[in-house]
């Protein structure tokens, strides 16, 4: 996956995920919406096969990179967490 940090700003991350889709940016935003010192996430596709989209971070007093990197960390951690589960359900 590449990434590319179009700006940032102390509260604003605006990030173009390269060849990424809806599935793991609805789960990011989703993490990120979570967080009270967020105030946007959002991310945007103008034309699904040939655009990369582009994700909006707002935050209200954080920093957006320490945001999106916690966010990150507890997604990770669920993975984790539905892996063990699911190891345990299929032995």
């Amino acid at each position: 996956m590449n990434l590319k940090i179009i700006k940032k700003t102390d509260q604003d991350l605006y990030i173009e995920f390269v060849g990424e889709n809806h599935t793991l940016l609805n789960l990011l935003r989703t993490e990120l919406l979570d967080d009270d010192r967020v105030s946007i996430a959002s991310y945007d596709v103008k034309f699904p096969i040939m655009d990369n989209p582009i994700f909006r971070l707002k935050t209200s007093g954080a920093d957006p990179l320490e945001v999106m990197k916690e966010a990150v960390t507890r997604i990770i951690g669920q993975c984790d967490d539905f892996l063990v589960g699911y190891k345990a359900a299929v032995e």
